[in-house]
């Protein structure tokens, strides 16, 4: 494998799912990255992911509505028209679903604002589900650019670190290795 394809493929993991790039990097001896490449790689992925969310999401959001609007109409067309009143039965009402999950996120956001989102987004929501949300939330693109940075260079460090720390490759032997 050629090293050009080795980096892009850490950069591209990186980019959307960024807690999994460090430990593929480890993963096998093809990829013999020194502790300095597997965070500049890492770094790179996870910011090429911020940086397209964060100018594709108002585009993103304007094709969701567009989407969910298509299929209001097609399903209004096909709800059945009450012969006798010659009128449409009424659609149920919406109810928001508030999730285990989203209830966490907003309480986060409550609490700490874009700093703790951006501190969760690499780890624990993924980067571009993470940068959705904060572009939602906050109006400073600059601000976030630069919160989602040294969150990814934070948690790249640490991941890296403990790969390097105790000379594993996979996570379950960096848990192992920790229990120890």
């Amino acid at each position: 494998m050629s090293e050009f394809l080795k980096i892009l493929l850490i950069v591209l993991l990186s980019s959307v799912k960024f807690a999994a790039g460090p430990p593929f990097a480890y993963y096998d001896n093809i990829y013999d990255f020194t502790f300095f490449e597997t965070n500049l790689y890492c770094v790179l992925g996870g910011m090429l992911g911020v940086t397209v969310i964060i100018f594709l999401s108002h585009t993103l959001a304007k094709a969701w509505r567009w989407i969910v609007n298509i299929f209001k109409k097609l399903i209004k067309n096909y709800l059945p028209v009450d012969s006798e009143l010659n009128t449409e039965p009424e659609p149920p009402k919406r109810i928001k679903i508030f999730t285990r999950r989203n209830r966490r996120i907003v309480k986060v956001w409550k609490d700490y604002g874009l700093i703790g989102i951006a501190f969760i987004t690499p780890v624990i929501l993924s980067i571009p589900i993470g940068t959705f949300i904060a572009t939602r939330l906050s109006q400073d693109k600059r601000k976030l650019f630069i919160y989602m940075f040294f969150s990814i260079v934070f948690w790249s460090v640490l991941m890296t670190s403990l790969f390097e720390l105790y000379q594993v490759v996979s996570v379950r032997e960096l848990e192992d290795a920790v229990n120890q």
